[in-house]
Order: structure tokens, then C-alpha cells, then sequence
């Protein structure tokens, strides 16, 4: 949808530079733009979106947050206490690689 956008809007701009009226054809177009956002059905959806917009960021944002202190929270509590060992190695496990299932490799143990 993006490129889209990115391509009407360069195909817009390369009509009114490439055009010899550019500049009555630019105002033109931009006068329309500017009749088409005064219209209050339009304002009225934009104001919607850009509520439902915030709406959204807040609960992202609080999502966000809530997220990271509690990974705050369990790396403070998963600190290595003063005076323990953490040169002892984890034991080590095999494992062989398996390609039975003809997507991509598994791991068995």
C-alpha cells in the first residue's frame, strides 16, 4: 500500500513539473485538496481517525511499558546472589540434526 502512495504521489509530482502550466496546474490541484479537507464529513472522519489513532498509541505505549518492567522486574530478581559460583558450566546436552520432515532441520535429543 505504501509503494502505492510513494508512486501516485511521484507520478503527481512529475506531472506538475513536467507539465508547461505546472505552476496554474498545481494550484489548481492543490485548491481541490484544500475544498475537499473543508468539507465537514471529511473533517469529521479525520478528527475520527486521529482519536482512534491516539487511542491506539496510548494502549501500545501501556503495553509497551508494562512489557519492560516486568523484564526489569525478573532481571532484578534473576540476579546472581553475592557469593555464588557462575564459573560452573551448564551441562551439556546432544543433539543431531534430523531433516524428516522436508521443511528445514529439527532438532532430537
Amino acid at each position: 500500500m505504501a509503494k502505492t502512495w510513494v508512486f501516485v504521489a511521484g507520478a503527481g509530482i512529475g506531472y506538475v513539473l513536467g507539465t508547461r502550466a505546472g505552476r496554474q496546474k498545481y494550484e489548481e490541484l492543490v485548491g481541490k485538496a484544500r475544498d475537499v479537507m473543508d468539507r465537514p464529513d471529511v473533517k469529521k472522519a479525520t478528527q475520527a481517525v486521529k482519536e482512534e489513532a491516539n487511542w491506539l498509541y496510548d494502549e501500545g505505549r501501556g503495553l509497551v511499558r508494562d512489557k519492560v518492567r516486568g523484564l526489569r522486574e525478573r532481571s532484578q530478581r534473576d540476579e546472581v546472589a553475592p557469593g555464588t559460583d557462575v564459573t560452573t558450566p551448564m551441562p551439556a546436552t546432544t543433539t543431531t540434526p534430523s531433516y524428516s520432515n522436508g521443511i528445514g532441520p529439527a532438532v532430537t535429543e
